[in-house]
């Protein structure tokens, strides 16, 4: 137990919790995308004058964003509005000088045709000179997060360096520095930079981050604290108080191997040999008890054919199946082929991994232990990043927006089924950490309960080769009474990309449109509001039991 510092009261979660479900519902769907976190501080702006609390959540939010977006001139602006009758005089003076002077015209079209290229010699050849001149800091602005996400820890260090930094960015340049050394240095060289930022001007952030520094260098209880301590401040922080509560409340993960027996750990690949030799390396060197492991070659015609029948030498005699299909019938069928195999039909649990991940040893302890927690749900994920340095999201818990809202991507389509992505593909600084129920959970890893499927069906082969059907099975078996559950406790590598991610071109984004039409078509608007009413009554209610179990406890 933390000892309590301030006087952070039920009656007063109660309150907060009251308002803010009445006027501000979707709040709980969280508070870290950045859309949804403008979308949120003019919403509590616009209804703080009937409710004064709410002037303070959006003065909070606005000075969260710009200090985790410190180069984004409308979000300094926005802060600067939202905050200038409490702002520190250092505050002060880097917010005006950032929003008071003047920006170039440069030719963004031409620079972000540059950096999608993503070859590098080319961005040091064209861009960096650019950063050196008058105008670096406005070329850095537009290239600084495509810079960090190369790869490569000499091109975001050496566009530092090459910024003719003003006094008065200095701390502006320093902050930027952290974010480098957190993503490609070490703990030590992190937590040094940070401690030399001037708190009056980077508090929220400051205290974030020194406190995902201290739980990743093991300092738990450390780390704990001093979130603690900000999220009592700072209550309307949804990301922060959800992975408080799972600091303080681990899922125990002790014997949560004794019914491994009733598991099945499913694969299926079309060539993709290589990787999946690896994948099925990582499963046989975890902890998965007796589970059993069948492997599906989708039609491949490289070394996939071999890499699975190989693979029956890394598991104990009698746990593994590889079957070999003679044409790629696509995602949703090979995932049917292998649910149907008897001995899965008659287990309890059906785990489908990706061909191409990276497993943490306690891997399916995290999603048995899970499921146990939250009595047997219809499904259960977890977080899913990036292999690569530096670690981006790829998913996390997803939700509903209210059925039909927002603007259609396809043109003459009302879109009623819009899902929030909570994460949209950010960096991971640990925030999205938690456990909490979800509407669906990533296809990359997704523990299925297999009496889900038995009571509401497998995959529909109508989505073929793929995209959206672990979305549309998900949809459909929370209508038949199930819920799913994010571990975001567990992290998982995934090292390519989905497969929606990667459709670039009018073929494969064709294929996208044509499978959300078809989403689309099975469920009605009645459908489609009772799954809105579910999800976000699901959330409220874990939030207001959680919110209030943390004042008990802090």
């Amino acid at each position: 137990m933390i000892a309590a510092t301030n006087n952070l009261s039920i009656k007063k979660i109660d309150s907060f919790l009251s308002a803010v479900k009445n006027s501000v519902p979707l709040w709980a769907l969280g508070t870290e995308e950045i859309s949804h976190q403008n979308g949120l501080i003019n919403v509590f702006k616009q209804l703080s004058s009937a409710t004064a609390p709410f002037a303070e959540i959006s003065a909070g939010l606005s000075m969260l964003v710009w200090q985790q977006n410190p180069l984004n001139r409308s979000a300094a602006e926005k802060c600067m509005q939202l905050n200038a009758s409490a702002c520190p005089e250092a505050l002060s003076r880097i917010l005006h000088s950032l929003t008071s002077r003047t920006v170039p015209d440069i030719p963004l079209e031409d620079l972000d045709e540059l950096l999608q290229a993503g070859d590098q010699a080319l961005v040091v050849r064209h861009l960096f000179p650019l950063l050196r001149g008058q105008d670096g800091l406005s070329w850095l602005t537009h290239s600084w997060e495509t810079l960090l996400r190369m790869g490569n820890a000499e091109l975001p260090r050496t566009a530092l360096d090459l910024i003719n930094w003003d006094d008065d960015f200095y701390q502006l340049q320093q902050r930027l520095k952290v974010q480098y050394n957190f993503l490609y240095g070490s703990i030590d060289e992190a937590m040094h930079e940070l401690h030399k930022l001037d708190y009056d001007i980077w508090s929220l952030w400051m205290d974030y981050m020194e406190a995902e520094l201290l739980l990743r260098s093991g300092r738990t209880e450390e780390g704990t604290q001093k979130l603690a301590g900000l999220w009592k401040e700072n209550i309307w922080n949804l990301n922060w108080g959800q992975k408080l509560h799972s600091l303080l409340n681990p899922i125990s993960t002790e014997r949560a191997l004794d019914e491994s027996d009733q598991v099945a750990i499913l694969l299926y690949s079309w060539n993709n040999g290589e990787l999946i030799k690896n994948t099925l390396k990582n499963v046989a060197d975890s902890n998965i008890g007796n589970a059993r492991i069948f492997a599906l070659n989708n039609g491949s015609d490289d070394s996939t054919g071999q890499v699975i029948n190989e693979a029956k030498g890394l598991f104990r005699q009698g746990c593994y199946d590889g079957t070999h299909l003679p044409v790629n019938v696509g995602a949703p069928a090979a995932r049917n082929w292998l649910l149907a195999k008897p001995e899965v039909r008659k287990g309890k649990w059906a785990v489908f991994l990706d061909d191409d991940v990276e497993l943490e040893a306690n891997w399916l302890e995290e999603l048995l232990a899970t499921a146990q927690k939250y009595n047997n749900p219809g499904a259960v994920g977890c977080r899913i990043t990036s292999t690569a340095t530096p670690r981006s999201l790829q998913s996390a818990d997803y939700h509903l927006f209210p059925p039909g809202d927002g603007v259609s991507q396809i043109e003459g389509l009302t879109e009623w089924i819009k899902i929030f992505d909570s994460c949209r593909n950010g960096l991971d600084y640990g925030q999205f950490s938690y456990t909490r129920p979800a509407i669906h959970v990533s296809g990359c890893c997704h523990m299925l309960n297999m009496k889900a499927v038995h009571e509401c069906g497998d995959f529909d082969v109508r989505f073929n080769p793929t995209q959206f059907d672990d979305l549309e099975r998900d949809l459909r078996a929370s209508l038949g009474g199930f819920d799913h559950i994010y571990a975001g406790q567990l992290r998982i590598g995934h090292i390519q990309h989905s497969s929606l991610a990667k459709a670039s071109n009018v073929r494969s984004m064709a294929q996208v449109f044509g499978n959300k039409i078809k989403l689309e078509s099975k469920y009605s608007e009645h459908d489609l509001h009772t799954l809105f009413g579910k999800d976000l009554t699901m959330l409220w209610q874990d939030v207001e039991r959680k919110w209030k179990e943390l004042a008990e406890t802090i």
